[in-house]
């Protein structure tokens, strides 16, 4: 069976990073392949020239081909042509970028139903008042994203902050790292606050020693280790399970892998094959380490094997068997 078969943390980080809250200065009309502006300090002499961005983990940059354009309205910038948007280590390009930004310490949804009740109120200002963040960027067409060695790619990716939720779309979606490559058909998906990345849809992980695990949903589960990094823990498949290796392939209905334990459980309506064998039962167990695996019954039930003798081989024309 595979060994140490794991869902990419790729979604973690992928658009994290662009959550970015920063101090803004009023900024200049935009301008084709404009920089969206950095972290200004609060001495307006000591701002940075906008010729030489600050290159930190704060600052938001984001280039385009065609133009840089300002929806002080809607307070979004809208990056349009070959769009690219980086912060840290983490890049997104699409042909489009929007980012939506918001005052710090924005009304919760009641306060401002309350100011649109009374016009007369005063309001927050807007990107041009003070602080604000950046709570929601979208990219729209060939989206790549880019985080050191991972990278994936759609045709729509959206960033929460409110949700915590990353969300890559479209036709072909994929995702690889050094061992992993990644698809799915209808999202791939990173929920910060359960520390869990999501492939729905046909999801399949693809190893590089050709191992491959699918499901209509595949779940992986991260936990901080000693050192407060997040490491992936537990992998959890659902609906039309199946694991693929060099000698066998397993269906089940579910399917948990601990990968500290490197052990797989599956369960629900399980089938076993190597070759032209199967075993069929309610559940398997598969030490990842030896490979062998156990299947056993349900409740009141038995472990049904068939074994097919392989075939003699048909003899040449003329010739008998002996």
């Amino acid at each position: 069976m595979t060994r140490g078969l794991h869902l990419t943390s790729l979604l973690a980080v992928m658009l994290i990073g662009f959550g970015a809250t920063y101090a803004a200065a009023e900024p200049a009309k935009p301008k084709a392949k404009a920089t969206a502006p950095a972290a200004a300090p609060a001495a307006p002499a000591a701002q940075p020239d906008a010729a030489k961005p600050v290159h930190d983990e704060g600052t938001l940059e984001v280039t385009s081909d065609r133009d840089l354009e300002w929806l002080q309205q809607d307070h979004a910038y809208v990056a349009r042509g070959n769009a690219v948007a980086k912060r840290g280590s983490v890049t997104l390009m699409g042909d489009t970028l929007i980012a939506y930004y918001r005052p710090l310490n924005a009304p919760t949804a009641p306060a401002a139903k309350e100011k649109a009740a009374h016009p007369g109120a005063v309001q927050q200002g807007g990107f041009d008042s003070g602080n604000t963040e950046i709570w929601r960027v979208v990219a729209e067409g060939k989206v790549h994203v880019i985080s050191e060695d991972k990278d994936a790619w759609g045709d729509r990716a959206e960033y929460d902050k409110d949700k915590s939720v990353i969300v890559l779309t479209g036709s072909a979606l994929k995702a690889t790292t050094l061992e992993d490559t990644i698809t799915a058909r209808d999202s791939l998906e990173y929920w910060q606050d359960q520390d869990m990345a999501v492939a729905r849809g046909n999801a399949k992980i693809v190893k590089v020693n050709g191992n491959i695990l699918e499901g209509d949903l595949i779940g992986g589960h991260f936990a901080k280790d000693a050192h407060g990094t997040s490491v992936l823990k537990t992998i959890e498949s659902k609906g039309n399970v199946i694991v693929t290796t060099a000698t066998d392939i397993v269906h089940g209905d579910e399917g948990v892998y601990d990968i500290a334990a490197k052990r797989t459980v599956l369960f629900g309506n399980v089938r076993a094959t190597h070759g032209q064998n199967t075993i069929e039962g309610a559940s398997a167990d598969v030490n990842m380490d030896t490979g062998v695996s156990q299947v056993f019954p349900g409740p009141g039930k038995r472990v049904y094997a068939v074994f097919e003798r392989e075939s003699a081989p048909k003899p040449a024309n003329g010739e008998k068997h002996k």
